[in-house]
């Protein structure tokens, strides 16, 4: 089991768990019981598939170390990856221990130890917490050069193995028992039908039933200890009663009408292989994001005193300047110093153009350069690129369960009892129904080791978590990022889409395009940028900026006040500025009827009007204009087509945002409201009981996108509005809001028909072997293919691509 600390908050600490040893959604519903009964334990869900659990608890009650005892003490695996470094550099034993001391350190490293005489370094670690990068820097930093790495099998790796080796030892004694077994058919093969065949059959099934199942028994006696049942449970019921059976009249002298060995042998085999085929198809459906990882180049060149160096990855700093030459990966995020280029980002926002950079452009660690020479200065490195963030986000969203998957591992921790039940009531249905006679018994039992045996809880497990963690995977690929399963299952149901006006639906930098001055006030634009210079605003920002290009000199105010939504207030050089929206300057007092036509006029062209006063004297008004964003007509229009009503929500006059909710084909517009208004105007759309999404991108939009249903943040906005966003977009582009709401629909679209593959197949084929119409041997090839298929059925995802991005 790894260990990785999401978040701390409120002295509850949130960490994702890797556990190792679960079979079925039996195992799922036993552990998240038996972990939410230790002291300080507030939350536990454990998601089957990426065999990873999400738990919170509070650190001054209890901590990770007895969290850990407490599922070593029902029998589940603690896993830690392993690590042997081989380094040069180490001389002596002294500093064997400063590097043993620095691994420890890290937070994740279990054990480590350094052997000073062969240069061999040995690690366990928590790779969900610690990357390979993190250990290589700690050693690089140190002094240290790695020659070499050996990272040993990982867990589902070793898994694999294991569940192999028991299928290759079930499948050689099971082939001779099938060719015994029958001997009415196979009467060519020696000794069949003879004792020395029963014999034989006993000795081969004994094999089968105690080396290749005893995972079954190991599972079926570590979920009893917790007073609950699983597959292992209903597994082992149905074999070991079949070849007790058998057992029991296989001596002294064989009563061949009533020898099932087949029974318990075929199905345990088979039931292997399914468990092999099921572990190979998670693995692929949980190492999707973690690849995106080893998107990053191991080196690269760095400038240093005129030279330029190859470094490990590990060694960039902040601030390093980086060259990349055409066809070469870039290192890390980072700023364009010099060179002009064209990057493939596709694989991590999903755009399938190259992408222009030029100086001053960011550029993200693990994209392509295709053309031209660049070169870049390191902005952000290691955990902090955009790349391990989105890696990080995706993990921890994959160990939050969508609504559907809480209720059916609620379900399927009773499912084990109610096959038991149902197999039960079936022995005793056939005991007393059946026609008395010497085949009565097993007339009784075969029916019901067939319930037992084709009831399957883990397709019910996996349907929903692998439908999950392979759409996802999906979304991140296309540059959306769901932070948690109740988003990705949500945004799917939403009806109503809100959007922010400025830098969502419009480019959010406005540009100055009138100054009208009253009273020929030259002075009007440089007052109004010295009172807007510590201003936020966008509108602010392109006031200043308009000065600074008009070579004015804009010096401090000796006080600046700023009023949320509306404007500022400012005193330079003993002088009273105000800078603001109509209703401000109205509300202050001061006579704006005489720029009333002007106001008027500017804003039926789509124009904001921005008024500036000087000691309470009307002085000039600027007019900015916002240009809507070149995806959003398309965007709107693809929601619409979707049967979702667009709404857009904005700060600005009526009259403004009526021209460009006209040319965006916007039906309704709310318009005059203030930041904090925004969660009220949320609050009263989510009354008439419609599902609302908000999608904003500034720090006003923050307490709206948390309001909302689904909050989705576009990746160019502030970290408070990402923080707030349960859908982040990596792009500047609201096409992606339509993939996303294309993803949810398909992913929970998926997990339906998954869990209509589950239901339906143990609806079906339970009473099917109720009615002895299947044979164990049959039930046993049936269970093993449903969890396949399901787990198959949620890869075929990887295939899908949204119909939005194929439009592009």
């Amino acid at each position: 089991m790894d260990t990785s600390v999401i978040e701390t908050e409120n002295q509850t600490k949130r960490m994702a768990i890797k556990i190792g040893g679960m079979h079925c959604a039996g195992c799922v519903s036993s552990i998240q019981n038996y972990v939410l009964e230790q002291k300080g334990v507030k939350k536990c869900e454990v998601n089957l598939a990426a065999e990873k659990a999400v738990l919170e608890f509070d650190p001054s009650s209890t901590n990770l170390s007895t969290i850990e005892k407490a599922i070593e003490e029902i029998g589940y695996k603690v896993v830690y990856e392993k690590l042997t470094i081989k380094v040069s550099g180490i001389t002596d034993s002294s500093d064997a221990n400063r590097l043993e001391k620095h691994l420890r350190e890290l937070e994740g490293v279990k054990y480590a130890s350094v052997n000073y005489g062969n240069g061999q370094v040995l690690v366990e670690y928590n790779q969900a917490l610690l990357s390979l990068s993190d250990i290589r820097s700690v050693i690089n930093k140190s002094g240290y050069q790695i020659l070499s790495e050996d990272l040993s099998a990982s867990a589902e790796e070793i898994e694999a193995k294991k569940l192999k080796k028991l299928f290759v030892v079930g499948l050689v004694f099971t082939i001779p028992i099938v060719f015994l077994a029958y001997p009415e058919f196979m009467s060519f093969v020696p000794f069949a039908g003879t004792a020395t065949a029963a014999y034989l059959l006993f000795a081969f099934a004994s094999v089968v039933q105690f080396v290749t199942g005893s995972r079954f028994y190991v599972g079926a006696y570590r979920i009893s200890k917790m007073k609950s049942a699983n597959m292992d449970t209903l597994v082992i019921t149905g074999t070991t009663a079949a070849y007790l059976f058998s057992a029991f009249n296989t001596f002294p002298n064989p009563v061949w009408h009533n020898i099932y060995f087949d029974s318990s042998s075929v199905v345990i085999t088979f039931i292997i292989l399914g468990k092999y085929l099921e572990n190979k198809t998670k693995g692929k459906a949980s190492s999707i994001i973690r690849k995106m990882l080893e998107l990053q180049p191991k080196t690269a060149r760095i400038k240093k005193d005129g030279d330029e160096l190859e470094i490990p990855i590990e060694l960039i700093k902040i601030g390093d300047v980086i060259v990349v030459r055409p066809g070469e990966k870039i290192p890390v995020d980072g700023i364009v110093l010099e060179g002009n280029s064209a990057v493939d980002e596709s694989v991590v926002t999903g755009e399938s153009m190259p992408v222009g950079k030029k100086l001053g452009d960011g550029v993200i660690g693990g994209t392509v350069n295709k053309e031209g020479f660049l070169v870049i200065r390191a902005d952000k490195v290691g955990s902090d690129t955009m790349l391990a963030q989105i890696v990080k986000l995706v993990e921890d969203a994959m160990g939050r369960k969508p609504p559907m998957q809480r209720m059916v591992d609620k379900f399927a921790g009773y499912f084990a009892f109610v096959v038991m039940a149902v197999a039960f009531g079936t022995f005793l249905t056939w005991y007393f129904v059946a026609p008395s006679g010497e085949h009565l018994i097993a007339t009784a039992l075969i029916p019901a080791v067939a319930v037992l045996v084709v009831a399957c809880p883990c397709a019910l497990g996996l349907a929903t978590p692998t439908a999950v963690m392979v759409g996802m995977s999906k979304s991140a690929q296309n540059g959306v990022i769901f932070k948690s399963g109740d988003s990705l299952e949500m945004l799917g149901k939403i009806k109503v889409a809100v959007f922010d006006k400025t830098g969502t639906l419009t480019q959010g930098s406005p540009q100055v395009t009138d100054l009208i001055t009253i009273n020929n006030d030259n002075k009007m634009l440089e007052l109004a940028a010295i009172a807007e210079k510590n201003s936020e605003h966008p509108l602010a920002k392109s006031i200043v900026q308009k000065a600074k290009e008009l070579k004015m000199m804009l010096n401090d105010p000796s006080e600046f006040f700023a009023i949320p939504g509306k404007g500022v207030k400012a005193v330079y050089n003993g002088n009273h500025i105000m800078v603001g929206s109509p209703d401000l300057i109205k509300e202050e007092g001061i006579d704006t009827s005489h720029a009333k036509d002007v106001i008027l006029n500017l804003q039926k062209e789509g124009k904001t009007a921005v008024l500036v006063s000087l000691d309470r004297d009307l002085i000039g008004v600027i007019a900015l204009l916002d240009m809507p964003k070149p995806s959003a007509k398309n965007a709107l229009v693809a929601l619409k087509n979707m049967g979702i009503d667009v709404v857009m929500l904005t700060g600005d006059n009526e009259r403004t945002s009526a021209t460009i909710a006209k040319d965006l084909a916007i039906d309704k517009v709310i318009a005059n409201v203030m930041p904090l208004q925004k969660v009220d105007v949320i609050k009263k759309l989510q009354q008439e009981g419609k599902k609302i999404a908000m999608i904003g991108d500034g720090m006003n939009d923050a307490a709206a996108l948390t309001q909302a249903d689904v909050g989705i943040a576009i990746g160019s906005g502030t970290d408070i509005a990402l923080e707030a966003g349960s859908v982040v977009l990596v792009r500047d582009d609201l096409t992606d809001v339509v993939t996303a709401i294309e993803i949810s629909k398909k992913t929970v679209s998926k997990i339906r028909q998954n869990l209509f593959y589950a239901f339906a197949y143990n609806i079906i084929l339970i009473p099917v072997a109720g009615v002895g119409l299947l044979y164990p041997v049959l039930a046993g090839l049936a269970m093993a293919a449903s969890s396949v298929s399901v787990t198959s059925s949620s890869l075929l995802l990887k295939r899908w691509m949204p119909p939005s991005k194929k439009l592009k």
